[in-house]
């Protein structure tokens, strides 16, 4: 959990209690259910989360949260405050964006189109009520 603390320093936010909550006890699981709705600039599509990414500190475990992290703002230029906590099978990630005050929401970040992350819920709690 000190990872994420370092993370939430970095961003000068928090982290939700329901995704704390959920990474406590599910630390790098898999999604059960796994398919949500986004809005893409092509049109409507479902996409998945399969990982949930280790809390751990590792920044050398891929499917870890500050490796992801990390590779979001050096590999790809986007700012800290998009944290990754999810991935497909494809390196597509499933991110917290604390850009707005309040609750961060959930957005998709797809590797291989240009496009900034996509909007996908208002909050981790609706973004887990769209799984499907």
């Amino acid at each position: 959990m000190d990872t994420l603390q370092l993370i939430e320093r970095a961003v000068g936010r928090l982290f939700p209690e329901n995704y704390l909550h959920v990474i406590r006890t599910q630390n790098a699981a898999s999604f059960e259910r796994q398919e949500f709705p986004v809005v893409t600039p092509d049109g409507p599509e479902d996409k998945s989360v399969a990982v949930l990414l280790s809390a751990d500190s590792d920044e050398m475990d891929a499917e870890s949260v500050p490796s992801q992290w990390r590779t979001l703002q050096d590999e790809h230029g986007l700012e800290p405050h998009v944290v990754p906590f999810g991935m497909d099978g494809g390196g597509n990630l499933v991110c917290f964006d604390f850009s707005a005050e309040g609750e961060p929401a959930v957005v998709y970040w797809q590797h291989d189109e240009t496009w900034p992350p996509l909007p996908v819920a208002e909050s981790f709690a609706a973004f887990l009520q769209q799984l499907s």
